[in-house]
Parts: structure tokens; sequence; C-alpha cells
């Protein structure tokens, strides 16, 4: 019951009302029930509190109340308590709804602010797969495991007032259907322990499937493509297949547990009768109150292990989840600097190092970028090109050496303003499947139409995008799969452009292009220069041309090609 307790927690106030209206529900039907004792008596016409304490605190509360104990006023006062205790239950169930919305909302909220928070490192390392199966299925099952810790607590509630009732009428007989249904508990403990660990493993391999699937379906056209259809699906399939395992695993121990419940229910009972007519030779009227005493306790209680049993199968993608979130707030983004920064005279690296373990990418290098101008930057690949895109992003910082902006220390700049500055477009098109407007504003509400059709006209898309059905509202498709390679590209460097940046960042930008529309993307790039300052990561020879200077980077070090002077030093 851990599980509840850290709920309850985070919204005691909530979690108070709705124990308290299960407490009144349970205290109002065994009080409504309590009433069947004086009814039973007086068909019998026996006094009401001949033989059962309950019956003589019945019969002094009647009259304290000023009610008479006839038929009429009993079965009106049942009816009452009924209304009541449903009054009560729905009370309590709209609470528990709403809090069960609201833990899953939590826990999504609190991976979303993690994960936004986190520091560019982990995601390198981190399968996506494993953070969307957080979000929509951990969380899901999650809130489910809270729903069956409260029903367990609702029924032992119910439990406890009917144990309650049942000791006040007969407290042998009580005894006895106690010590039977918690005999029931213990005997069936073994299967919720096996529950529970198969809902451990589905979690983990729930997990393994999706982050699979999630890869395979990224790169489906590569399968498709090359065949590799029947190498693929055996993996998904056996995993599946292993999840279906656990799966059943659940259902063979949950019904296995209910139907041992019925049966041990109705056996109990028996024995109870048993007990109450032979052994004590107790009065009909009460062997009748407490069978059906009996009945809703142990019923209950049956109910209450059920829950505890799927609480037990689902808690785990808590667990699963909570791991998630402490591990990205873990990795938490430490955001220093709060200079405002501005770019009108050039951004320099002097003698930077980074270093991934041993290995130095970068060892001493530096440069300068001119604001307002095209700068190159070649090399072959894992040269630390991208590297340097991350360290002018502040993704990354340098183990020794400086970044300057304009004469200020890149680490003293304000983190957030200074990317808001930057336009980015990386190696590798990243497009929804959204219409081209909302991929070219990402949902930013500042951005208006005009700034989109400017942005695309900017970049050279106007030219195929006013030919469309539905213009910049139309769809590019899962990926962008309905656009072709240059379309693609232009679009995600009109979302470079459209905020207007003071810096444009151009990572490989042509690496999967033709020849024809390589020339034409650099082209426009180039006609950019004076509007915003350029920093273009390539290996390839056509924007070298185009370029107002051009640096090489190879084995760690970096050296100016043409033209112009030697990098100089920040002041």
């Amino acid at each position: 019951m851990k599980l509840l307790l850290i709920f309850s927690r985070s919204d005691p106030w909530r979690s108070a009302l709705v124990i308290a209206s299960l407490v009144l529900a349970a205290a109002v039907e065994g009080f409504g029930f309590s009433t069947l004792l004086p009814l039973l008596s007086l068909a019998s016409n026996r006094p009401v509190s001949e033989h059962s304490a309950l019956g003589q605190i019945m019969e002094s509360l009647l009259s304290f109340v000023g009610l008479h104990p006839s038929t009429p006023v009993l079965l009106l006062v049942i009816l009452i308590a009924l209304l009541i205790k449903s009054v009560l239950l729905l009370v309590a169930n709209r609470q528990v709804g709403y809090t069960v919305a609201q833990v899953a909302t939590d826990l999504r909220l609190r991976l979303l602010r993690a994960l936004l928070c986190t520091r560019w490192t982990y995601f390198t390392s981190q399968p996506v797969g494993t953070l969307a199966n957080a979000f929509a299925t951990e969380a899901t099952r999650a809130s489910q495991a809270y729903l069956a810790s409260v029903t367990v607590i609702s029924q032992l509630i119910i439990v406890t007032a009917y144990a309650v009732i049942a000791a006040m009428t007969s407290l042998p007989a009580s005894v006895v259907a106690i010590s039977l249904g918690i005999i029931t508990v213990l005997i069936l403990s073994r299967l919720v322990r096996i529950t529970r660990t198969a809902g451990a493993q589905q979690t983990v391999l729930q997990k393994d499937a999706i982050t699979r699937l999630i890869d395979v379906f990224r790169g489906v056209k590569l399968v498709k493509v090359m065949g590799r259809e029947p190498i693929v699906a055996p993996i998904l399939v056996n995993e599946t297949k292993q999840l279906n395992t656990a799966l059943r695993r659940q259902v063979i121990t949950k019904e296995a547990v209910a139907a041992l419940q019925d049966m041990a229910l109705m056996s109990y009972v028996a024995v109870s009768v048993y007990v109450c007519v032979v052994v004590l030779d107790l009065d009909l009227s009460l062997v009748f109150m407490l069978a059906l005493v009996f009945i809703r306790m142990l019923t209950s209680l049956n109910k209450a292990q059920r829950q505890y049993q799927d609480m037990a199968e689902k808690e785990s993608a808590y667990w699963s989840l909570l791991s998630t979130v402490e591990a990205a707030e873990a990795e938490r983004e430490t955001i220093t600097g709060n200079k405002i920064p501005h770019l009108s005279r050039d951004i320099v690296l002097r003698d930077v190092v980074f270093a991934h373990d041993t290995y130095r990418v970068l060892d001493g290098v530096s440069f300068d970028i001119p604001a307002g101008k095209f700068t190159v930057l070649v090399g072959p690949s894992g040269a630390g090109k991208t590297t340097i895109i991350d360290l002018l992003a502040r993704l990354v910082s340098p183990q020794s050496g400086d970044i300057y902006v304009d004469d200020m220390p890149l680490s003293e700049l304000d983190a957030t303003t200074w990317r808001r500055m930057i336009g980015y477009v990386p190696q590798e098109t990243v497009l929804f499947n959204e219409s081209i407007a909302l991929n070219v504003s990402l949902g930013d509400p500042e951005i208006r139409r005009a700034d989109i059709e400017d942005a695309l006209r900017r970049c050279g898309a106007w030219q195929f995008i006013e030919h469309l059905p539905q213009g910049i509202d139309s769809s590019v498709g899962e990926l962008g799969a309905k656009l072709s390679g240059g379309e693609r590209q232009r679009i995600a460097i009109a979302r470079a452009l459209v905020r207007r940046p003071q810096l444009l960042i151009l990572d490989e930008p042509t690496s999967m292009l033709d020849t024809a529309s390589e020339e034409a993307i650099w082209q426009m790039v180039a006609g950019l220069c004076g509007q915003v300052t350029i920093l273009a990561v390539s290996h390839q020879q056509t924007p070298l041309s185009l370029a107002d200077q051009a640096y090489r980077l190879e084995y760690g070090h970096v050296v100016l090609l043409y033209p112009g002077e030697a990098p100089r030093a920040a002041t």
C-alpha cells in the first residue's frame, strides 16, 4: 500500500475526502443493515434484544429518535440508509475518478518537465521508445494501480463495518467467519505474488517491445526497400509472444483467485451457519442476519484481495516511470549566465578542447565567425564539426578554452535568450505529420501566417507550395514522406528562419540531395548573407565556392582555407 501513501501525500485533501466519504458510507450501510435485526425479530414475534447486543443497541437507538420498531418504519430506515450510502459513495467515487485522472496527468507532467530540463547528453543515450512508453502506458497503469489501492481501502472499511455488526450480533460466530476469511487470504497470497512478478515482467517487456517497434517503424522505408521484413518480423513477434505469456500468467492467477474465492465463500458461509445453528444454538432470525453479514463481509474481503492483486500487477509501472523521471531529473541541465547576448561583430573560439572520455575530438581549436558573413566548416566524418555546433548552442561545454560572442564569454550569456537567437537546420530533416505551416512555426502562437509565408519565400519553398491544393495547410505526411528531399530541406530552413535568427547553423543540410537540389539550396543560403550570420557544416565542395570564408577541421585542429587572416584572439 506504499503506492497509496505516495499519491495521498501529493493530494492530501482529496485523498482525505475520499477516505472520509468511504468511512461514512460504510457506517451508514452498516446502520441500515443493522435494522434488519429488528425487522426479523418482528417477523418472528420475538423481542429484538433477546439474544444480541446489537439488538439492544438498535432498540435503544430507535427509541432515542422516537421511532417505534414497526415494519414500515424499519423498511423506511433501510431505504434511507441505502440512499445516503449511495450519495456518499457517489461523492467518494467521483473524487476517486478525479484523482485517478489527476495522478496520470501529474505523472506525465512531471516526466515532461524533467525531460524538457534535461541536458542534451541524456537524450543521446536514451531510447525514445522508453520515454513514449512511460508517458503513454506506464502513467496509465500507475493511475490504475492507485485506483485499485483505493478500492482495497474501501473494501476493507466495509469489511470492518460488517465485522463490527457480526461481533455485536454473535462474537463466537464472527470469530469463526473472520478466521476463515483470513485463512483464505493467506492461502491465496501466493497467487498474488505470482501476479506481482508477472506484472513486473509485463512492464519490462512492454517497454522493450514499444522501444523496438518505434525504432523499426522510424526506419520502415529502409526495411521495406531492402526486403528485411522476414528478418525484423521474428524479433517483434518474439517480444510480442513473451508479453502475451506474461499477460496469460496474470489472467490465470487472477481467475484462479476469483474461482477459489467463490468456492471458499460458500464453504465458509455454510460452516458459519452450521456453527450458529448446531454449536451455538442461535435463533433463526439471528442466523439469517449473520449469514447475510458474513456473505457481505467475505465478499468485500475477497474483492479487496482481488483489487490488491490488480494493484500488485500494475504498481511496477509506477516504479518504472519513477525511475525514468528520476534519471531525467538527475541529468538536469545547469544553466549559467544572465547577460543579454548580442551578435554584431563575431563569434570567436579560442583554444577549445573537448573530449569524449579520453578521446580528444577538439584539441585546441581556434577560429572566428564574422557577423553577417557566410562561414563554412568542412572536414571528414567524426572530425568534430557537429561538436562545434553543440558547443555554440551550449548543449555541451568545453573542457578548456573559451568561446566569445562579441568579446563576451558564451558561458556568461543567458542560455535561453542565446538559443532563441539561433536558427538550426539538422542533417536529418525532422518533419511532423502535420501541415507545412505547423512544421514551420512549431505551434508558436507568436508566429503569424505572414511570417510563415515570408520564411517560405526566403528559402525558395513558395514555388512548390503555392501549387498544393491547401497551400501551407497541406500535410507533409509521416516524416515528410509526401515531399521530395529538396522540398523537405527548404521547409526545415524556413523553420530556422521564421523567427529571424541572428545566427543560422546548418549541419550537412544537403547531404541527401541530388546535385541540382544541393546547388539550389546553397545558392539560396548564400543569398541570406548580410541578413544573418551563417555557419554551415559540410563535407561537400559546393558551399566552399559561395562562402566568405572556410575552415577545415581534421585531427582535432582547424585550418583556415580561405580567405583573410588567421583567427584573431578575443579581447
